[in-house]
């Protein structure tokens, strides 16, 4: 019954192990899908932030405003493809782009075409929110173009607004140590077990060692005095 019940805590702890491991392994990956992910809408955002002339192909954006509602609506995150060929954006296409207009210049913009021009051999793009009464002020330019809206992720801005705030910082990083920490109990705890377990192996095998040499000297002892009488009886013959 007792080698059952050992049996039964070592199944236990390995079950646990197992699990402590897959966990941690999912932590990991997760934090680097989450790493990669801030790191590329950082890296995408300084760039065209910087106006150095680089867009990246793909880039992300967490929708701010109400402008484009319903179909795009606040906390969305767009995903949005680099425009090359600017002849290949079409009225009705949903384009982002670095505003000219007075109200939200030098401000990046997602709002839908809806007529198309061509000054001085360059394209101009008329442009309106979805929720927006009038069309905006100025016309978005082919050299302000950043990409072309092709997904859109809703209410995913949420997740990316909690990961950038000091709290979701704090959540990211206890979270992982808490789980490494319990991984590594866990392991701590089996090595214990381990050693307790060769401990009691070891003493019992001791024990029995120290047994069987006095059942070995009790023998002796026995036969010693069998010979001792059988000589005596031989004596007195």
């Amino acid at each position: 019954m007792e080698k059952s019940n050992q049996e039964k805590l070592l199944t236990l702890k390995e079950s646990l192990n197992h699990v402590g491991k897959l966990l941690s392994t999912a932590v990991i990956i997760i934090l680097m899908l989450i790493g990669a992910f801030l790191m590329y809408y950082v890296v995408s955002a300084k760039l065209i932030s910087q106006k150095a002339g680089v867009v990246p192909k793909i880039s992300l954006y967490t929708i701010i405003s109400g402008s484009m509602e319903p179909s795009i609506k606040v906390f969305d995150i767009i995903l949005d493809v680099r425009i090359d060929d600017p002849t290949k954006v079409k009225v009705g296409d949903v384009i982002t782009f670095i505003s000219t207009s007075s109200i939200s210049k030098g401000k990046t913009v997602t709002h839908r075409v809806m007529d198309i021009k061509k000054v001085n051999d360059k394209y101009e793009f008329v442009t309106k929110g979805d929720n927006n009464p009038s069309a905006d002020s100025d016309t978005a330019k082919e050299d302000n173009l950043i990409g072309k809206t092709v997904l859109k992720i809703p209410k995913l801005g949420y997740i990316q607004w909690f990961i950038l705030s000091k709290l979701g910082w704090i959540i990211l990083i206890l979270l992982p140590a808490i789980g490494i920490i319990l991984y590594d109990a866990m392991k701590l705890f089996n090595i214990i077990g381990v050693n307790e377990n060769a401990k009691d192996i070891k003493n019992n095998s001791t024990l029995l060692s120290y047994s069987r040499k006095a059942e070995n000297k009790k023998i002796e002892e026995i036969m010693e005095k069998i010979k001792k009488k059988r000589y005596s009886v031989k004596d007195k013959k």
